[in-house]
């Protein structure tokens, strides 16, 4: 009758040897760099939930966040988009856009 410790032992070894042959492969494999653009994918799936059936207090009250999250987002990319604009910065009128 085999010995079933035998078996776990083969099982290890052959685990330890593809364990082994993976890291020597992934060392071999380049590094991508990380992008300099956030991963927007929680923002998109907000915005899914959002087109689901929700009681209607909730909804309102994921629209109100998700427009609240959009207009940051557009403040950092107006600042962003300013730093990159080679020149002087003129001081631009200030215009109160109401939020409704």
């Amino acid at each position: 009758m085999p010995d079933p410790l035998d078996a776990v032992r083969e099982a290890e070894r052959l685990v330890r040897e593809a364990t082994q042959r993976a890291e020597r492969l992934a060392a071999d494999v380049p590094r991508e760099h990380p992008s300099p653009f956030p991963d927007l994918s929680t923002v998109t799936a907000l915005l899914d939930l959002a087109r689901h059936p929700l009681p209607p207090e909730l909804q309102r009250q994921l629209q109100q966040a998700l427009r609240e999250l959009l207009i940051a987002l557009r403040a950092i990319l107006d600042y962003s988009i300013d730093r990159l604009e080679p020149g002087p910065r003129e001081s631009a009128p200030v215009e109160d856009i109401p939020i409704s």
